[in-house]
Order: C-alpha cells, then sequence, then structure tokens
C-alpha cells in the first residue's frame, strides 16, 4: 500500500504582478522565494508547505490561501499558481507509487492550483563519490 510521504512541497506561482509584501499579506503566510521573471514587472513566488504532516499542511494552505490565489489567478494579478509535490525515489528502487488523498487534492484544485508530481532519485552522490 503507498502511502503519502513527500519530502517537499512547494507552491509556485508565475506571473505574480504584485509586490511580496502585498503578496505575503494577501496570501496570510511568507514567501520563501520572489523573484523577477522576464517579462516586465512579473515575478515567481514560491511558498514552501510543512511536510511533518502533509495532508494537514495542503488542506491548511488550500483552507488559508486558497480563495484568494482564484481570485488572483482570475483577474491575472498571478499567472499560473502549481503546487510540486516532490518524492525521492532510491536509486536501486523498482517501483514507487504514493497516493494523494482525494479530499486533499480536491481543497487544492478548488482554487485553480494544478498539481505536479516530482520524483527524484536519491542516492546519487553517494555513489558519484564512490
Amino acid at each position: 500500500m503507498s502511502t503519502f510521504e513527500p519530502f517537499a512541497i512547494a507552491l509556485r506561482l508565475s506571473g505574480v504582478t504584485l509586490a511580496q509584501a502585498e503578496l505575503d499579506t494577501a496570501l496570510k503566510q511568507l514567501t520563501s522565494r520572489f523573484e523577477p521573471e522576464d517579462a516586465e514587472a512579473s515575478h515567481y513566488a514560491q511558498v514552501d508547505v510543512p511536510v511533518s504532516n502533509p495532508v494537514r499542511g495542503l488542506l491548511e494552505l488550500a483552507e488559508r490561501s486558497g480563495p484568494t490565489i482564484a481570485a488572483m489567478l482570475q483577474d491575472r494579478r498571478i499567472g499560473k499558481a502549481v503546487l510540486d509535490i516532490a518524492f525521492d525515489y532510491p536509486e536501486h528502487g523498482e517501483a514507487m507509487s504514493a497516493r494523494l488523498p482525494a479530499h486533499a487534492a480536491a481543497a487544492i484544485a478548488a482554487h485553480g492550483i494544478d498539481i505536479e508530481i516530482s520524483v527524484y532519485l536519491t542516492d546519487v552522490e553517494d555513489a558519484e563519490e564512490d
């Protein structure tokens, strides 16, 4: 049976036209990254989601910031919102699976936030040092 144990979760916002302080206030949480994009007056922002209890973290994100993100997507203050959920894949693994609970996926998706799953090969640095 698969479990939902990501090692990192980040909300990635692109095409942000707000100042960082204004975005932080609107989201009711602090961004961990905020940097300019190629387009004039457009920024990339990232919000890190705690993974100690990932389902709770997703539900809290949806409740706290979801309606605001949906409104900002609608009026184009944000161009795109993607929730990146990162898992590690052991170097000598044969297969992996992870189940994202439906209620957590629905809570995020209801606000127009796409969900992206990233898988990273682990133990690579150890192998390169040998």
